[in-house]
């Protein structure tokens, strides 16, 4: 990143990188902006979407999996307090019961990003599978003292998507 000092907006799974891209261009002085993705063709598109959008110094990807990843990653950024922002949306369902150790947010997440995340910072979490939304939320607020949700009641969700930019994946749902 061309400014170190700029807050870090994290996006967990972003598949071809376009809510990134979209973002970042709307918003290029807001933060840096990190898209991580586990598989490496859709990472090699998502970079080659920063030179031609000119986002260089402000976007990047890295082909990586997050739970194996995630806390050396954002060591090597120095991103202590830095990650402002974190995005998780549409991640893979992963339906079966066996499956379920696959899914992207667990409590092993849930405590890497509170070590570099300061009081106040936004996790954002979407799906288009209630249960997963659910598992995703549950797994945030069964750590009170380090998240809390923006909204009281299990059963209201946000209306809206709060960045009023869709993903790729919101667009075809």
């Amino acid at each position: 990143f061309s400014d170190l000092s700029r807050p870090l907006f994290l996006d967990i799974g972003c598949s071809r990188g376009g809510f990134l891209v979209d973002i970042a261009s709307q918003r290029p002085n807001d933060f840096n902006y990190l898209g991580l993705e586990i598989r490496p063709i859709v990472v090699q598109h998502a970079k080659s979407r920063v030179k031609k959008h000119g986002l260089e110094g402000i976007l990047d990807f890295v082909g990586c999996n997050a739970n194996v990843d995630l806390d050396r990653l954002l060591t090597i950024a120095d991103a202590t307090d830095k990650l402002q922002m974190v995005a998780i949306q549409f991640p893979d369902p992963h339906f079966k019961a066996r499956h379920a150790k696959r899914r992207v947010v667990t409590q092993e997440l849930v405590l890497t990003l509170a070590k570099f995340m300061p009081t106040g910072a936004t996790v954002f979490l979407q799906s288009d599978i209630q249960s997963v939304l659910d598992d995703m939320r549950l797994q945030f607020r069964e750590n009170p003292e380090l998240f809390q949700d923006a909204i009281e009641s299990e059963e209201k969700y946000l209306d809206e998507n709060i960045f009023g930019i869709p993903t790729e994946r919101g667009v075809s749902v």
